[in-house]
């Protein structure tokens, strides 16, 4: 009896220093978040914005983010109830599926030695904790594509959505215009009194002007609104009629110009079928967002950041 008592409280005193060394953080439905899950993920939530803004990782750079552990938990443990729903549902990654996303890693590097050389570099330890992400990565994923093609909308929603927020369509007057760009007022002079005689704006615009991004194009500038070019083109432009050139060379700091309006399009709306695709992915966006929500919150979830804390 002695023995096994003593025993007994071994094993006890073993739970406790494991519990101490990886405590949870987060309890999600059935499920534990431990610490070492967590680590695991903050550091790469770390270096994956450290490297969009060009910048290395480095252990005191993550200590820069430690205000954001708590919110990163929360995010964690949502995603967590996300990929128990999706367990539930029959959406969890086959084996088979995560051996041939592991596959095509390893396939760009020459062994599997240099593979987990680059796991452990990026703050993964091993092939069995990629696994795991890779596994809820996929079941994740799997089932929000399922969620999103169960989404319906109707034409007559769409449209009276259009309709209340037409505001957001609107599409200010484009000027289209086309110049000549020369580096003398001297030499814009002569180009207008060419233009004068009937030669081709576009004709001229290739052979004289010293502009490259429109040379080619016969001088051709596109249509854009108010505010695109330099404020003395502009002022310039906007006071022609359509399909008049200027009559005097127009100076800014590239050098001078002679400009033709060809038209201005009117400031309006874009139109319905132009936006529908954007208004129907921003519907289901929003419903998808309502439906994940729901998810964690029907998901008994406790937190515990405390622990996040914990050596």
């Amino acid at each position: 009896m002695k023995i096994k008592t003593t025993f007994t409280l071994l094993l006890a005193l073993a739970s406790v220093a494991v519990a101490q060394a990886d405590p949870v953080v987060a309890t999600v439905g059935q499920s534990s978040i431990t610490k070492s899950q967590f680590d695991i993920q903050f550091r790469l939530f770390v270096r994956d914005v450290l490297q969009q803004r060009g910048q290395l990782y480095a252990p005191e750079a993550e200590e820069a983010f430690a205000p954001l552990r708590p919110q990163y938990l929360e995010r964690m443990a949502r995603d967590r109830a996300i990929v128990l729903a999706a367990e539930a549902a029959g959406f969890a990654a086959k084996d088979r599926a995560v051996d041939e996303a592991i596959e095509e890693v390893k396939a760009e590097f020459e062994s599997e030695e240099e593979l987990i050389q680059a796991l452990e570099e990026a703050g993964i330890p091993g092939l069995q904790a990629y696994r795991r992400l890779v596994y809820e990565a996929l079941t994740y994923n799997t089932y929000l594509e399922s969620l999103i093609k169960g989404l319906q909308t109707s034409n007559a929603a769409l449209r009276i959505l259009y309709i209340v927020s037409k505001s957001q369509f609107a599409v200010p007057a484009r000027y289209c215009s086309s110049h000549i760009l020369v580096a003398t007022a001297q030499e814009a002079n002569q180009v207008i009194v060419r233009l004068g005689r009937g030669e081709k704006f576009a004709d001229l615009a290739r052979e004289l002007s010293r502009d490259p991004g429109s040379k080619d194009d016969g001088g051709d500038l596109g249509c854009e609104p108010k505010g695109t070019f330099v404020a003395p083109f502009e002022l310039a432009m906007t006071a022609l009629k359509p399909g008049e050139s200027s009559k005097t060379p127009v100076k800014t700091e590239f050098g001078f110009h002679v400009i033709l309006l060809s038209r201005v399009e009117a400031a309006g709306f874009q139109p319905f079928e132009q936006v529908r695709s954007s208004l129907e992915q921003a519907v289901k966006n929003l419903a998808l967002q309502k439906l994940l929500d729901n998810i964690a919150y029907r998901t008994p979830t406790k937190l515990f950041p405390e622990n996040l804390q914990s050596k």
